[in-house]
């Protein structure tokens, strides 16, 4: 109940604006790395192959902590719908003025119904609620990747897996 209310209170914050975002230089390769390995027990857990690929030192002029709830969302999301022996790819590399974040699973995938919507808030594409969520996660995600002048994009197969893109502008310089 208690992450629901935060994600309520955050989304809330974000779309009236009293979020405002704090562009500063640093690491995104690090504070993807960081993200990642707050998800080491739920990997080991369901025995999920994590595939990282990074480029190294990619600093990036934007708000960590915005970002951090982006990845958080997006790293859950990938573990808990990916079965058990299955597989995450995490890829972030510079793309001309971008930073660019996959986010790939091998889990059961999307029709196109859900895919018009999986960005609406509360919208829960498991209606059996087999899944625990409460739809506010990707709804969050898109709203940080807009207030950051950045986008998020998604492909997805039922049965076969789900890519998540993030695309987020000016990066600074490899070290």
């Amino acid at each position: 109940m208690s992450v629901l209310v935060t994600n309520i209170l955050q989304l809330n914050r974000l779309e009236n604006q009293k979020i405002r975002p704090v562009p500063i230089p640093f690491n995104l390769s690090e504070a993807l790395s960081r993200c990642i390995l707050d998800f080491d027990a739920r990997l080991e857990e369901k025995d999920i192959d994590l595939e990282v690929s990074l480029d190294q030192n990619l600093l990036l002029a934007s708000d960590e902590a915005l970002l951090d709830l982006v990845w958080n969302n997006l790293i859950s999301n990938a573990v808990k719908f990916t079965p058990a022996g299955g597989q995450v790819k995490i890829s972030l590399r510079q793309e001309r003025e971008c930073a660019v974040v996959t986010v790939a699973d091998s889990g059961c995938g999307m029709d196109a119904e859900t895919l018009r919507h999986i960005f609406d808030k509360f919208y829960q594409a498991d209606s059996s609620h087999a899944t625990q969520g409460n739809g506010l996660g990707l709804a969050l995600a898109k709203r940080v990747a807009d207030l950051l002048g950045g986008s998020i994009a998604v492909e997805s197969v039922p049965e076969t897996g789900t890519v998540f893109t993030v695309r987020i502008p000016e990066t600074v310089q490899h070290t």
